[in-house]
């Protein structure tokens, strides 16, 4: 079957935005819209993707070439629909599967809901800020403390991104609430150290990823996109920070 241009165009940049939406580095998502764009008939591809922004120039077989730009601006962590959209790409590029399937599957992939429920969020950020309590010699109760601590945290998050509200403030609330229950449970057990409770308590907080991909696009050569990932994990950084300063500066009068 021959395929459109606008097709191929639609299609491979739908899947760059979802990878780029959910917390892909910049060099994966530019090989998986150069292999599908390839896969369906385009002689030549160039990509340029950038934390904000989706770019595809397609050349088709009559000499014709055509771009399209995506705009993206919400993004988030999500490996799995990552992982779903390259394997559609090898899928696509070893012709086990034609157009048709992979516009319904990135479709649906698109619509899917995203993350976790809001209790298995909170048991898994507990569980993250329990076993860094432990990694740095805590007691069992501190352990304990840290975990419902966390746990908190993400509960806060939950809220705040529910309200739609500025970027990095949830960030910014989650460090206020990790001190603040560090220091209520040192009122309530003096015995227990709040810089235990607090670390684990903004644990699930910290932007691993974001540092990691920032890490990866700056080696892979793509100096835009690197700088300013790492922009955005140290502004979240620093908002977790002043939130937890705030809370122990005002505590220490």
């Amino acid at each position: 079957m021959s395929i459109l241009m606008e097709q191929i165009l639609d299609i491979t940049v739908l899947a760059g935005e979802i990878m780029l939406r959910n917390g892909a580095e910049t060099s994966r998502v530019e090989e998986t819209m150069f292999h599908m764009a390839r896969a369906l008939g385009a002689v030549k591809a160039e990509c340029f993707v950038i934390p904000t922004g989706v770019f595809l120039t397609v050349t088709c077989p009559d000499g014709r070439t055509r771009t399209i730009m995506r705009r993206v601006h919400d993004r988030t962590i999500n490996l799995d629909r990552i992982a779903k959209v390259n394997e559609l790409s090898r899928r696509l590029a070893d012709k086990r599967i034609d157009y048709e399937m992979v516009c319904c599957h990135l479709e649906r992939i698109a619509r899917e809901r995203t993350g976790f429920s809001l209790l298995p969020s909170m048991l898994a950020s507990g569980v993250v800020g329990g076993a860094s309590a432990i990694l740095l010699n805590a007691g069992v109760f501190e352990s304990m403390a840290a975990f419902i601590s966390a746990l908190v945290v993400r509960y806060i998050a939950h809220v705040v991104s529910r309200l739609h509200g500025v970027k990095f403030t949830f960030e910014f609330l989650g460090g206020m609430t990790a001190a603040l229950m560090g220091m209520q449970f040192h009122y309530l057990w003096p015995a227990l150290s709040p810089d235990i409770v607090v670390v684990g308590g903004v644990m699930p907080l910290v932007p691993g990823v974001a540092i990691t991909n920032a890490i990866r696009d700056v080696i892979a050569g793509d100096l835009l996109s690197g700088l300013s990932r790492g922009l955005e994990a140290a502004l979240t950084a620093v908002a977790v920070s002043m939130g937890v300063v705030i809370i122990l500066a005002v505590s220490a009068y």
